[in-house]
């Protein structure tokens, strides 16, 4: 905590946070801009530290205290800032007795406490001993954090959480282990079952040992997250451990010795692939890099890479080909060039894949280490197939064709961890794996990859992955879309005895768009057999059949805007607000869609319309919002009468009395009446001949058309009318025509299925005739 004095701080613990929080603050400027710390803010920050003495009685702290004063003194009055301001070089203030106040109290308080002085004396025997049994872990750990400013307090925390990676690991290998022998138990008793007992009772126990084996899986899906979320935060903090060794601000001494290897580990990937210069190495630290060389030197594209293994599953999945419009552009005829665990098919073209067919052992799969291996060509492959390097122009980044966590397995990464990672990382870290996309469509890509990592068909253990773009004709090395197909085999305990595991698949989509976060995900699904269309590519038979979603329609732009149209029912959002201003542009034309795919959108608005009483006052608004924005032209069209007639019924029931909505929705809804001509009284007259029907029946139709503003004189009863359903109008009018085409509509809207406008040049102009027969 700061002292109400601001030109000081509390106590030594704060001063030391405060000084780590400035070097962090150095670095990241240094790295940036090349340029230190303002010496200002230094000088101010030297005047806090020398007064912050008067509250430090303590030697020990003093003497800390003292230490950051020199550092920060030496750094400002470096002649490489050209500093000439006036600058106090003397020591700490003296310390006055009772200055300390509440705060020292505090501190000495908490010092005190049992369980400061428990863990200062387990983390002094650590230091001494290096012994396991002085570690803590779980609860008591995360306890501990609150203490890490003590430095051995934090080299107790920083190597008790690379032992509970450790321990996370062994535990995951044992449940695998474990997982095995059950599935095996488990498969023999449902062989058994089958074979020697009824129906009933198989069912019965595939259920409890399916039931058994979920569980099992589950956990250990759980302990591989886990495990990649500790991973994660101990690579963020060896980089930054690696860049203070670097910058000389932290000696090797200094680091935790449980993440010292894996420092050493980043410095020395830095030097192999010349983005360090041993000068700038102090002489100890150049001199440790040394042994973790051979870990990181040599590259993957020197060892014997297995590739797609079209037999991975059990059973035989062939690669997709090309179809006969990119058999020309195939690189080496279309060959799969070989990976770790995978294979790309490459086109020539546009040096780019066509796609990535991916094996992944989920059972398998390792945690393993960041090596910040940069991105690199294929030696490989020849130069002309490398990408475009203006690809990425317009804020676009890179999305990976190949995760690395899908390739994280096998014989190859068995060695030590940092090896492993370094493999991995190179056969990913390649120019040809990375496509151009917009920064949403980036993390949309990288959700869906890792999601469906786990969650497709859990029950597997062996999943194959194809992934590739969607390219346009008109841009040669942006993609329109990314796509993944996903494929194993279907439990064994779901099938009979005897027969062949089928393939269970399933497709997604993502569009290269900057406004993909409007999507939900089940808007992704897509497919196998429309990715190809989309693609050229000819999948297997067999996986086209496995597609489980097979019998769904792949929705397009207009489809996925109309499913969309719910969210305007619910609390205001960021992403609301987004939907209203997209719809907004479709319906009102500023966005450039299909006719046929704007129709679909308001068609699920008017869908709203009609259920408008049930919606919120939020909701209504909004709804009304954008229907306003239909122009009148839009309504006017002849394959939007349907539509109108719907939209005026709609309108003119919520207008009547004791139905109509309050407040701004009342507002907006009467702002919709002249957009439908429901102002106006048109000026033909419609004239209802009727048969087959009662009259009252005859007499709501005629009312209904009353309120939408016809002008319809008494209806009478016409026996000739018996077999007809039709309005009759003068073909020598441009205006009755269409006048018959939204009477036929309105119509059609308030019941008469089927009707239809049909021209007849007896009737007279500016009049319109009604014939309709039997009722429905």
């Amino acid at each position: 905590m700061r002292s109400q004095d601001a030109d000081r701080f509390d106590n030594v613990l704060d001063l030391q946070t405060a000084h780590l929080g400035m070097m962090q603050r150095q670095h990241e400027r240094l790295a940036r801009d090349g340029q230190p710390l303002d010496s200002a803010e230094v000088a101010a920050f030297l005047d806090r530290v020398r007064r912050t003495g008067a509250v430090l009685a303590d030697p020990e702290d003093r003497r800390k205290a003292q230490r950051v004063l020199d550092y920060w003194s030496a750094d400002l009055l470096d002649v490489a800032r050209g500093f000439d301001g006036h600058h106090e070089t003397e020591g700490l203030a003296p310390f006055v007795p009772g200055s300390e106040g509440d705060a020292a109290g505090d501190l000495l308080e908490d010092r005190s406490s049992r369980e400061y002085i428990r863990l200062a004396a387990q983390a002094r025997q650590w230091r001494d001993t290096r012994a396991k049994g002085y570690l803590i872990s779980g609860k008591a750990l995360r306890s501990a954090e609150k203490f890490s400013r003590d430095p051995e307090i934090a080299d107790l925390i920083a190597a008790s959480l690379v032992e509970e990676r450790r321990d996370a690991r062994r535990a995951l290998r044992r449940k695998r282990i474990a997982m095995g022998l059950t599935l095996a138990v488990l498969a023999s008793l449902a062989v058994a079952v089958v074979a020697y007992r009824e129906a009933d009772d198989a069912v019965s126990l595939k259920a409890i040992a399916r039931s058994g084996r979920d569980d099992a899986r589950r956990l250990a899906n759980e302990q591989t997250l886990d495990l990649e979320q500790r991973q994660r935060r101990l690579d963020d903090a060896v980089t930054a451990l690696a860049d203070m060794v670097i910058a000389d601000r932290l000696a090797l001494r200094q680091v935790p010795e449980s993440v010292r290897s894996e420092v050493l580990a980043v410095l020395a990937v830095r030097l192999a692939d010349g983005r360090l210069d041993r000068a700038a190495l102090a002489p100890d630290v150049a001199a440790a890099v040394e042994a973790y060389a051979p870990a990181v030197k040599g590259s993957v594209f020197g060892e014997d890479l297995n590739g797609y293994d079209p037999d991975f599953l059990g059973r035989t999945l062939p690669l997709p080909r090309l179809g006969p419009a990119l058999l020309a552009d195939g690189y080496q005829d279309g060959a799969p060039v070989p990976y770790l665990n995978f294979s790309f098919v490459f086109d020539r073209a546009r040096r780019a894949p066509f796609y990535a067919a991916i094996n992944l052992d989920r059972m398998q799969r390792r945690v393993l280490p960041a090596t910040e291996t940069p991105i690199e060509p294929d030696p490989r492959l020849p130069p002309e197939l490398r990408p475009n390097p203006d690809r990425f122009a317009g804020g676009l980044v890179p999305a990976d064709y190949v995760p690395r966590d899908y390739i994280t397995w096998g014989p190859l990464l068995e060695e030590g961890p940092i090896r492993a990672a370094r493999l991995a990382d190179q056969s990913v870290q390649i120019h040809l794996n990375k496509a151009p996309v917009h920064p949403d469509t980036a993390k949309a890509w990288s959700d869906q990859v890792a999601w469906i990592r786990d969650a497709h068909n859990s029950l597997a253990s062996r999943v194959t992955f194809f992934t590739g773009p969607v390219f346009k004709d008109d841009d040669p090395d942006v993609p329109s879309a990314l796509w993944l197909v996903a494929v194993s085999l279907r439990d064994a305990l779901g099938v009979p005895f005897g027969q062949e595991q089928p393939l269970v698949a399933e497709g997604f989509l993502i569009p290269n768009r900057a406004d993909i976060d409007r999507l939900q995900k089940s808007q992704f699904i897509f497919k196998i057999q429309g990715i190809g269309l989309a693609t050229g590519l000819i999948f297997p038979e067999a996986l086209v059949n496995a597609d489980r979603n097979s019998n769904i329609g792949s929705p397009t732009e207009g489809d996925q805007l109309a499913r969309g149209v719910g969210e305007l029912d619910q609390p205001p959002s960021p992403a609301q607000a987004a939907l209203i201003e997209r719809l907004g542009n479709v319906v009102g034309g500023r966005e450039t869609l299909r006719e046929s795919e704007q129709a679909k959108v308001v068609r699920a608005l008017l869908g709203m319309l009609g259920r408008m009483t049930e919606l919120s006052p939020g909701g209504q608004v909004n709804l009304l919002t954008v229907l306003n924005e239909v122009p009148p032209a839009s309504w006017n069209r002849t394959d939007w009468v349907g539509m109108k007639a719907d939209a005026r019924r709609k309108v003119t029931m919520l207008r009547a009395p004791g139905a109509e909505p309050a407040g701004e929705a009342e507002a907006l809804l009467g702002m919709l009446v002249p957009q439908l001509d429901l102002d106006v009284t048109q000026s033909q007259t419609a004239y209802l001949q009727f048969a087959g029907m009662t009259r009252e029946r005859a007499r709501g139709f005629a009312a209904a058309l009353r309120n939408l503003g016809w002008t319809v004189p008494e209806e009478e009863r016409v026996t000739a009318a018996q077999s007809l359903n039709e309005v009759r109008f003068n073909p020598g009018l441009e205006a009755d025509a269409a006048a018959a085409l939204l009477l036929a509509a309105d119509l059609e809207a308030a019941g008469r299925s089927g009707i239809r406008a049909t021209p007849n040049g007896r009737i007279r102009p500016g009049t319109l005739e009604i014939w309709i027969g039997s009722a429905q």
